[in-house]
């Protein structure tokens, strides 16, 4: 076809504007940022109640010694009055998105430990029962009428291992679709 001319034109205007839009979106992702924390916080909140880890297995269970003597949450693992939970933050900055605890006993139930005592001397205190006896448990000072001194030996307190930070790979899927979700909106103009 000698002769033949073809003429496309484009309009590269609406791609121009798709396209800045997102760029100012990913200069500016503080809100995909606080989307995300949100979504990490009803995250590691639900953890919390299921009692597992971000893979999905159940967290080490309490040592029977300790739960017997927990007074409140007996049956909760990492939950005595919640303060672990309820220490939750997400810090948003130009860097982007840090979550998690700045408490220090997060990254120990998190990771274990093992706490090594030293030998020490302290008090203990009891309670005389109505007899006149000396009752066997432990009272605080204040409730108590007998005190005796003892030798406590060094030892080491095991701490196992209970992850409850991170993310599982359904969590990932989730939050890759706020990210998704958001560059979708700000393509789209909306």
């Amino acid at each position: 076809m000698a002769g033949a001319h073809i003429e496309i034109n484009l309009n590269n205007q609406s791609a121009s504007s798709s396209l800045s839009t997102a760029v100012e979106a990913l200069e500016n992702p503080r809100p995909l940022l606080a989307n995300i924390r949100e979504h990490l916080t009803r995250i590691h909140r639900k953890r919390f109640s299921e009692q597992k880890a971000p893979d999905g297995t159940p967290w080490a269970p309490l040592s029977p010694r300790y739960r017997k003597r927990k007074r409140q949450n007996s049956d909760k693992i990492l939950v005595l009055r919640g303060y672990l939970m309820n220490t939750l933050r997400g810090v948003i900055d130009d860097d982007g998105l840090a979550f998690g605890t700045d408490r220090a006993y997060g990254a120990v139930q998190h990771f274990g430990a093992q706490i090594q005592h030293q030998a020490r001397d302290t008090t203990l205190y009891f309670k005389r029962n109505r007899d006149g006896s000396v009752g066997n448990r432990f009272v605080k000072s204040g409730r108590s009428d007998f005190a005796q001194d003892a030798k406590v030996g060094a030892h080491t307190t095991e701490i196992p291992a209970r992850p409850w930070l991170g993310t599982s790979d359904e969590d990932d899927r989730d939050l890759l679709a706020l990210a998704r979700d958001y560059l979708a909106k700000a393509t789209s103009g909306r």
